[in-house]
């Protein structure tokens, strides 16, 4: 599952949205708190931290694990919940002035069947609302 969006702010101002994840429930309506974020703020492979996503009318936790990091251009992380693991992959294409950011999810699970229980709908306006979020940020900040 993937979605992306056209942003007019540099990729760079956009990377420090992402990069600055102990902030994001400022600006985004999805992520309502982040914790264990290292002091120095700055999200390195094997950086382990959490948030909680409103999803439907639910708070839900995650814990995740930085697993891939290429400062200004991607950023990967995966957790496991309910026996799905979830790998998420961000990328910001700066193109001229603007950029894209394509937010990228990956589920698998080795005992649950992914297309009957996993809610893609929900997953996917989640998403688009977080992209979007992040496009007024940039956009006015």
């Amino acid at each position: 599952m993937s979605s992306s969006i056209d942003i007019d702010a540099t990729g760079e101002h956009v990377w420090h949205l992402i990069e600055d994840a102990t902030n994001w429930p400022e600006w985004s309506k999805v992520c309502t708190e982040v914790w264990g974020i290292p002091d120095e703020g700055v999200l390195i492979e094997g950086t382990a931290f959490g948030f909680t996503l409103r999803m439907a009318s639910r708070e839900v936790p995650f814990n995740v694990s930085v697993t891939r990091v290429d400062r200004g251009i991607s950023i990967e992380w995966r957790s496991t919940k309910y026996s799905i693991t979830a790998i998420r992959t961000i990328w910001v294409d700066s193109n001229g002035e603007g950029c894209r950011v394509t937010d990228s999810k990956k589920f698998s699970s080795p005992l649950l069947p992914i297309g009957l229980v996993y809610p893609r709908g929900l997953i996917r306006r989640m998403t688009e609302s977080w992209l979007s979020d992040m496009k007024i940020e940039s956009e006015t900040n």
